[in-house]
């Protein structure tokens, strides 16, 4: 199922990298089971943010389109990682709670068995996007500036 048009721009990075994956969107979760791996979350900004991410790295994303890189190899794979991306309900405890609580669109390319940071990987290696917070979602990361990105 594609995310539609208002991700159009993204969508055509993401396929351009030809990673084997497919797209999820808030309407089509029950297809997740308990399939494990990385994906790719898009959040649609319509106004800025300011976030966190790290020790004392803080800066205001811009309303557009991000990609963010995140895993699911815990228990419930998929379907409880992207579950709790699109449910709007949620405490917010990682730094990607505040933008998939305030995003107008969100959707998802899981790979299974994928690696986080080979998403960041072959994101940036098309050219196409740039950090758009350093250190954001990549605090635990050697080898990631950030997992968050923007189209340039």
């Amino acid at each position: 199922m594609s995310p539609g048009a208002c991700f159009e721009p993204a969508q055509a990075i993401v396929t351009a990298t030809r990673l084997e994956g497919r797209w999820i969107t808030p309407g089509n979760t029950n297809a997740l089971a308990s399939r494990k791996g990385a994906y790719i979350l898009l959040v649609g900004l319509d106004r800025p943010l300011p976030v966190g991410a790290g020790r004392s790295k803080s800066g205001q994303l811009p309303a557009g389109i991000y990609f963010y890189a995140g895993s699911a190899y815990g228990a419930g794979g998929f379907a409880a990682r992207i579950g709790r991306h699109f449910r709007r309900d949620k405490k917010v405890h990682w730094h990607v709670d505040r933008l998939t609580l305030e995003a107008s669109r969100l959707a998802a390319f899981i790979v299974e068995n994928g690696n986080e940071c080979e998403l960041v990987e072959a994101l940036m290696e098309s050219n196409s996007v740039a950090i758009a917070l350093e250190g954001f979602g990549s605090t635990d990361c050697s080898s990631c500036r950030s997992h968050l990105l923007t189209i340039v």
